[in-house]
């Protein structure tokens, strides 16, 4: 099963390479992550083995970083708060199969939400960059860069947030409501939200009342509010 998976380690460690830690240490970071899911892991659950290792190696990386990599002067006591945070991700997360989201993490440790985000920023700081540096992407092209001959700098190379995320969030939100759905009314949520079809049309479709296609549409509203609320 370690075999099987070892790409999953090259994939996860690449966005932090480059951040003050030695390839072969994130690998090997990485590679301790991969044997303890496939140590821990327990198919009865009904998770992928991928999605849960991926939890895990990255639990191991944001380990690694957090106990040797500080750039940055922290207080002793938001350092130590940053820890508590990731130790209680790392556990949440290989308890329930999936990341916390804030307010969950705040309940695990019995914190404010706002502690939470002062923390996890406390908790970024193993590595500092100057903004007028150059990129990586284009100190090392051959040759002059477009317009002035230097490489472009982080300043002008930041990206604007992808609400991209946000999406698949919204989409596992989706799809998580409609496993818990009965099939009547996953083919009610179908109809009216996708298909766009009325609740005339739908209750003819099914024998029932429109009345009926009401009430199911307002539940099915109300689940999607509750789990949003909870992803909050």
């Amino acid at each position: 099963m370690v075999e099987d998976h070892l790409y999953l380690i090259d994939i996860l460690i690449k966005k932090y390479l480059g951040k003050g830690a030695e390839y072969d240490d994130l690998y090997q970071a990485a590679a301790v992550g991969l044997v303890e899911a496939a140590d821990r892991f327990d198919p009865d659950r009904g998770f992928e083995f991928r999605t849960f290792a991926t939890a895990t190696i990255l639990g191991e990386i944001k380990k690694f970083f957090r106990d040797t990599q500080w750039d940055l002067k922290v207080p002793r006591t938001g350092k130590e708060r940053a820890l508590k945070v990731r130790e209680a991700e790392d556990k949440f997360t290989r308890r329930e199969g999936r990341a916390p989201n804030l307010a969950e993490l705040a309940a695990e440790i019995g914190i404010s939400k706002e502690q939470v985000m002062e923390a996890l920023d406390s908790a970024n700081a193993y590595a500092a960059y100057s903004l007028d540096s150059e990129s990586g992407e284009s100190a090392d092209k051959e040759g002059p860069a477009s317009g002035d001959g230097a490489g472009m700098s982080l300043y002008r190379a930041l990206g604007q947030v992808e609400k991209g995320y946000e999406m698949v969030e919204i989409n596992e939100i989706i799809k998580k409501v409609l496993n818990n759905m009965s099939d009547t009314n996953r083919y009610i949520f179908r109809q009216r939200f996708i298909e766009e079809k009325t609740q005339a049309e739908i209750a003819r479709t099914l024998g029932v009342s429109q009345m009926t296609i009401s009430r199911a549409e307002k539940a099915i509203v109300e689940k999607f509010r509750r789990e949003l609320a909870k992803a909050g």
